[in-house]
């Protein structure tokens, strides 16, 4: 979990109606409230009837709980959890173009091996690679991409499935 001071993210999951304008009035809510939203990520669950709304905002404790009794209250919205990373699993998914030469195709590869990343292009000029792990994981990965020339970046919020 990121922490500055007492500053921490949070990964909220909301349970809500599958109806139009739903996701509109949960972001509203927090832009209302000037609240940051790290990110967000929204898909229908087993149920077409319900979405699954996953939430990273960053706060102290008061400002979760806040916002735990804000988004209750909306009419669509049926459950809010504040998930415990211990008790989730916490998963992000990055789709990375970099920039591919003769003389750092094989790091490249080398590179996607140690983080069990899947190469999913390979052009005369670019490769796109794959990987799903956790932030630390996905910022390492770039982290070590960079020098190579990063040229895209496409990255999902936090997925969190509860245990």
């Amino acid at each position: 979990m990121y922490e500055d001071g007492n500053e921490k993210e949070y990964v909220l999951s909301i349970l809500a109606k599958n109806n139009p304008g739903v996701l509109l009035r949960i972001s509203g809510l927090f832009s209302r409230r000037c609240y940051n939203i790290l990110s967000i990520v929204a898909c229908q669950t087993e149920d077409t009837d319900y979405s699954r709304i996953l939430i990273v905002v960053s706060g102290d404790d008061r400002i979760v709980r806040q916002v735990d009794k804000q988004v209750s209250k909306l009419v669509d919205v049926v459950n809010v959890t504040v998930l415990q990373r211990e008790r989730a699993v916490i998963r992000e998914h990055l789709l990375m173009k970099v920039h591919r030469t003769a003389q750092n195709g094989e790091k490249l590869v080398e590179l996607a091996s140690v983080f069990h990343a899947n190469i999913l292009d390979v052009e005369p000029e670019s490769m796109i690679l794959e990987l799903t792990g956790d932030a630390g994981t996905i910022n390492s990965f770039i982290q070590l991409a960079n020098p190579y020339g990063v040229l895209q970046i496409l990255r999902t919020g936090s997925m969190a499935m509860q245990k």
